[in-house]
């Protein structure tokens, strides 16, 4: 079964609270992850849904600190979030970190009442949302409706910590496009790091349903199966740092949040606003572009401080705008596999 092809008119056919809150994460598991990792678990407890990160699925060379991570599971959640939202379960979303181990998130449900129809836009875009790639056409973008998406998220209180930078200057899109050339090239260089990203790299006709398939990134068929032994033997840094440039350096726009703090719950608030802005882009026929290597590598986050004229650490960076290919979705496990008892 497609993972994606996802029937609204069966959430009314369940009976119980469980079965309910489990068709909702039918969409939380098509949030974006590092890798492709899918580091979530979850465990439904009568009207509670609490999230867990599975430890099988750290990186621990390319994400440390485990930044990625969190804001990757906050993914998940916002998408729970909306669902829940448009189906009149009215969550209430608690964040960790909690004193049970590996436990991020908590999210609280009432039995359905009055659904929120404005959100049946998302929620249709869930299934679509893509992380594209590729250069992006000369576009504009219409901001309009970011205020609203502001003035909802403060509401909400749990992200009170972020500031949202919108970055259309040019001077500055090129700038962060060589911060993230520069940071690719400083990642690629080390052995180590190389050797992890190879694992998480697929052939196009690989069965697996984690890690990156060539397809995804957009490489011929011959190329993704020598490209896992490539990436670990030889520093494809400069290729990709000229790639990934020509790619954020064309986009009209470019997202980036910074926040007070920089700890496991703030990259949950990360994850939560990022995944929801992704969302109200590529509901306006949008595509968005994750970019993290100038804010993961080393101290360059110091740099786009600079650009950015704050002092808040940076968090996310995504590309936004038009890019004129198709692009196919990367796979998922199936839901039971990623529920627990």
């Amino acid at each position: 079964m497609n993972p994606r092809d996802i029937k609204l008119s069966n959430f009314y056919r369940m009976v119980t609270q469980s079965d309910r809150i489990k068709f909702l994460l039918s969409y939380a598991v098509l949030a974006p992850s590092t890798h492709n990792s899918q580091p979530w678990l979850f465990k439904i407890e009568n009207n509670v849904c609490k999230v867990y990160y599975d430890p099988k699925y750290l990186i621990p060379v390319g994400d440390p600190l485990t930044r990625d991570l969190h804001i990757s599971i906050g993914c998940a959640v916002e998408n729970l979030n909306i669902a829940a939202k448009y189906f009149g379960m009215a969550p209430i979303v608690n964040l960790g970190p909690f004193e049970e181990k590996n436990l991020l998130a908590k999210i609280i449900f009432s039995e359905p009442a009055n659904k929120l129809d404005n959100y049946g836009n998302l929620l249709n875009t869930i299934p679509k949302r893509i992380n594209a790639r590729g250069v992006f056409q000369k576009t504009e973008i219409n901001l309009s409706t970011l205020d609203e998406v502001k003035s909802e998220m403060q509401k909400s209180g749990y992200t009170d910590n972020l500031t949202l930078h919108l970055i259309v200057d040019r001077d500055k899109i090129n700038s962060l496009a060589r911060l993230t050339a520069r940071g690719l090239r400083m990642a690629y260089q080390k052995p180590i790091f190389r050797r992890e990203m190879s694992r998480w790299m697929n052939n196009s006709l690989s069965p697996k349903k984690e890690g990156l398939h060539g397809y995804a990134l957009k490489m011929p068929l011959f190329l993704s199966f020598i490209i896992p032994t490539l990436v670990r033997l030889k520093d494809i840094g400069p290729f990709l740092a000229d790639k990934n440039y020509q790619s954020i350096s064309s986009a009209p726009l470019l997202v980036v949040i910074s926040a007070k703090k920089n700890d496991p719950h703030t990259w949950l608030e990360t994850g939560l606003l990022a995944e929801r802005l992704m969302l109200e882009f590529q509901s306006q026929d949008l595509q968005t572009s994750i970019f993290v290597a100038s804010i993961e590598m080393a101290d360059l986050y110091k740099e786009v401080q600079k650009i950015l004229n704050t002092t808040e650490i940076p968090q996310f960076l995504f590309a936004v705008g038009k890019i004129d290919s198709l692009h196919k979705f990367t796979p998922r496990h199936r839901l039971e596999k990623k529920i627990i008892n």
